[in-house]
């Protein structure tokens, strides 16, 4: 999936509130303090929005329009640091699922395109394998949103 498609098939939904991205500084700025490097097609979509609701999906992201309880760096702390069971430094959240479960960007198996997303279930604890359920975020993000059309 390419980022292009990601980037038209948000821009033609109706049913959505969308940030006004992020600067690139601070996407480098997010990805030190997380200590991650984010594959190209996230680093676009922080780029391009910062955050998102996109239909009843609210994604976490960053930039000076973000909503509070979107924020990246927040959430991601606190699902390493704080909420058990703990979410390995390789995993980023990007959409809570409303449950206590995230659907994560798993950057042990990224390359400088993408990532696979992967579904945390927090009651399977921390020795888990999450489950893989796309092989790019922006695959993953294209697949939800024509599931809710």
């Amino acid at each position: 999936m390419s980022i292009a498609t990601m980037i038209s098939t948000i821009d033609a939904l109706t049913d959505k509130d969308v940030g006004s991205g992020a600067s690139a500084a601070m996407v480098q700025e997010v990805e030190r303090i997380l200590g991650v490097h984010f594959p190209n097609d996230y680093a676009a979509f922080l780029l391009n929005y910062g955050w998102a609701r996109l239909y009843y999906d609210e994604l976490y992201g960053v930039g000076k329009s973000a909503p509070p309880h979107l924020s990246l760096i927040t959430n991601t702390e606190r699902e390493r640091k704080e909420l058990r069971p703990y979410i390995p430094k390789h995993l980023v959240p990007v959409l809570p699922d409303g449950a206590g479960n995230h659907y994560c960007l798993d950057l042990s198996k990224a390359d400088s395109e993408t990532c696979p997303i992967v579904f945390w279930d927090h009651d399977a604890g921390e020795s888990q394998t999450p489950e893989t359920v796309d092989l790019s975020f922006s695959e993953w993000l294209v697949n939800r949103i024509s599931d809710n059309t």
